[in-house]
């Protein structure tokens, strides 16, 4: 009983004297500050500095910024005239190296790059901006889709960059990138998506040596929904020269689509 006394003793002398250096409490340290001091001192430290005038993104000194049309030297977005928001954060080494941060408001995308003084290597000094990419499973599934079948995605594919698809075919797995943003919309999403696949048979003799291809097609019935709408098969014995069209779905499933922004 008598150690745990001197220890709580102890204890209480050390917070006293850290207590007396007045340990300063900051982003990275709570000090002695209570949590929710230690949460309004974050707070007015992220609070951001409105650009109101003509500034380049790579002049400003680390902070948190907001800004519009005045700020230049942002990431470039062909045809999105209009979305012209922008987040910036900023943070600063020691030796003057830069990481800007750029946050688009009407869309949520980020872009980074690095401005380097002296780059000691340029390879690792990505001075363009560079966009951060997020993925996000809009449908998966675990069985072969027969033709006709409705794809219900949770969330909009009008809200990505582009859709990846991951697929099955024959014993080997695979994916497609199948939709990309087209000039004057946030993103583009065709009536009818389309990829192809192949795969070399396990079978290899003197008279076969087979190829499989397939073609693939997704139409899409609404922002959320997607049909698998065609799946054509073509086996190509290389050997002989011959080729036999449309002999069914083969192994075929799609796995997962993935949207990305």
């Amino acid at each position: 009983m008598a150690n745990i006394v001197d220890k709580t003793n102890q204890i209480g002398r050390k917070t006293t004297e850290l207590a007396a250096n007045m340990i300063p409490a900051s982003i990275q340290n709570n000090g002695l500050m209570a949590p929710t001091d230690k949460r309004l001192v974050d707070s007015l430290n992220r609070q951001r500095i409105k650009i109101v005038g003509a500034q380049s993104v790579n002049d400003l000194e680390p902070g948190f910024y907001s800004g519009g049309v005045m700020l230049k030297d942002v990431p470039l977005i062909d045809g999105l005239t209009g979305y012209n928001e922008w987040f910036i954060e900023v943070s600063k080494t020691i030796t003057g190296d830069k990481l800007i941060t750029a946050t688009q408001v009407a869309t949520g995308s980020t872009w980074r790059k690095i401005i380097a003084p002296a780059p000691a290597n340029a390879l690792s000094c990505p001075t363009n901006w560079s966009k951060v990419t997020t993925e996000t499973i809009l449908w998966a599934g675990a069985a072969d889709l027969a033709v006709g079948s409705n794809l219900e995605l949770v969330d909009s594919m009008y809200n990505y960059d582009g859709l990846i698809v991951n697929y099955y075919f024959n014993g080997v797995s695979d994916s497609a990138r199948l939709q990309a943003s087209r000039t004057g919309m946030l993103t583009g999403v065709p009536p009818y998506l389309y990829w192809v696949g192949m795969n070399m048979s396990n079978t290899l003799s003197a008279d076969v040596l087979n190829m499989d291809f397939f073609e693939s097609y997704l139409e899409k019935v609404d922002n959320t929904h997607l049909k698998f709408s065609g799946f054509n098969h073509i086996v190509a014995n290389l050997a002989k020269g011959t080729a036999t069209y449309n002999t069914g779905n083969g192994d075929f499933m799609i796995s997962q689509i993935i949207g990305v922004r």
